[in-house]
């Protein structure tokens, strides 16, 4: 998976720098943007590491062995972080963002109807790399943890009680921005994103812990958020 020139400059500081031994010895490491893309080729297409294309990339052990590292040393983590980041900044696509079921929501006194989002349909082929490479189970953790942190922040600590904690409420977040019904219940209301039901609308959290099972999803058999699974 190929970064655009300005992802690259976003994430590069993040990564440590090559070292370099004093007497010269060794093998030199290879350049960290190759092996980077090529770690990101794997978790994008879940291929096995040996699979991953030679000459396109750098080997497959080097890969390997520096997304451990990188995992260990949350440099990964922080990668992952800034490409949602970067997503959100120049694509005008926010995957930490949670929609949820209109139903649970009701609008504070005197307060007008919810804005339509707008949502970004005819996406570019960087839009849509990055989207998918969180479908991955690393970057998928990843993802999770900060769109919860998200929720915890605007509904406070009860709103992880919820279905909304639930790891398939991040895979619809995701599934939303190729999947057209979808993208029409925003657009009908339907579903509504939470960071515009925090300033003027409430959640109904009483219904949300009513309607979330013991093991945490949606009483709902038909809800969306299944669709991934399996």
């Amino acid at each position: 998976m190929k970064l655009t020139e300005e992802q690259w400059r976003f994430i590069e500081p993040l990564i440590p720098k090559v070292r370099v031994r004093k007497d010269r010895r060794g093998r030199p490491w290879k350049n960290q943007r190759d092996v980077l893309e090529g770690i990101l080729w794997i978790l994008k297409t879940g291929a096995r590491w040996k699979d991953l294309p030679e000459g396109r990339h750098p080997p497959y052990q080097t890969c390997h062995r520096r997304f451990q590292e990188w995992v260990q040393s949350k440099v990964m983590e922080r990668i992952l972080r800034t490409l949602v980041e970067h997503l959100r900044e120049r694509g005008k696509i926010d995957l930490a963002e949670t929609f949820i079921d209109a139903s649970f929501v009701e609008a504070k006194k005197g307060v007008q109807k919810l804005a339509k989002p707008n949502l970004v349909r005819a996406q570019r082929s960087w839009q849509s790399s990055i989207i998918r490479l969180f479908l991955s189970p690393y970057p998928l953790k990843v993802l999770h943890r900060m769109r919860v942190n998200l929720l915890k922040e605007r509904f406070g600590k009860d709103i992880r009680k919820t279905f909304l904690n639930d790891l398939s409420e991040t895979k619809l977040t995701i599934a939303i921005h190729w999947m057209p019904d979808l993208q029409d219940d925003i657009e009908s209301g339907l579903l509504l994103p939470t960071s515009q039901i925090a300033k003027s609308h409430r959640l109904k959290m009483d219904e949300l812990l009513e309607d979330t099972k013991e093991d945490g999803k949606w009483n709902d058999s038909l809800h969306g958020s299944n669709i991934l699974d399996g």
